[in-house]
């Protein structure tokens, strides 16, 4: 399989905006379903639960070394979702899709804000292998395996330059 675009970031001092476009030949609603539905999330994020409605609560990544926590700040279904992230790598930040519908299927526009410069190693790839793996489980097939994290961070490395990194988890 082909690599996906790299996802790009501003910064902004000690934190990155950082973002990702991705074109899935699926429906608006069910994009929408595997965003926000714990079990469609589980087809590509692990275990995940998710209040849906402004000021519900989120959890994701239950099962992992790092899960995250937060909650929900803006819920337009089919559009928009918003939360606020607190994990190890990211603490007070705020995660956003959104999705329109486009050429046949849907777009969708992430935003991670507020993400701290020195786990851009870490949070870049990771991101790019969620949304490789939500690609995947959109398409009714189940991710194969782990990506090989130390070649993406290495392309997210190069290809932006980044210095002064944490490279593990």
């Amino acid at each position: 399989m082909a690599m996906e675009a790299l996802g790009s970031f501003e910064r902004h001092d000690d934190v990155i905006d950082v973002r990702f476009e991705r074109h899935y030949p699926r429906p608006i609603e069910t994009v929408w379903r595997a965003l926000t539905e714990p079990e469609r999330l589980a087809d590509w994020m692990g275990v995940c639960e998710m209040e849906p409605f402004v000021g519900g609560r989120v959890q994701l990544m239950k099962d992992i070394a790092h899960p995250m926590h937060g909650e929900v700040l803006v819920w337009e279904p089919p559009r928009v979702l918003e939360f606020s992230w607190t994990n190890t790598h990211a603490p007070n930040s705020v995660v956003r899709y959104e999705l329109e519908p486009a050429a046949g299927g849907t777009l969708l526009v992430f935003t991670h804000l507020s993400m701290p410069y020195e786990n851009s190693a870490l949070m870049l790839p990771g991101w790019h292998d969620f949304f490789t793996r939500l690609g995947l489980a959109l398409g009714g097939m189940a991710p194969a395996g782990e990506m090989d994290f130390r070649a993406m961070q290495a392309a997210y490395i190069e290809r932006y330059e980044l210095r002064d990194v944490n490279l593990d988890p």
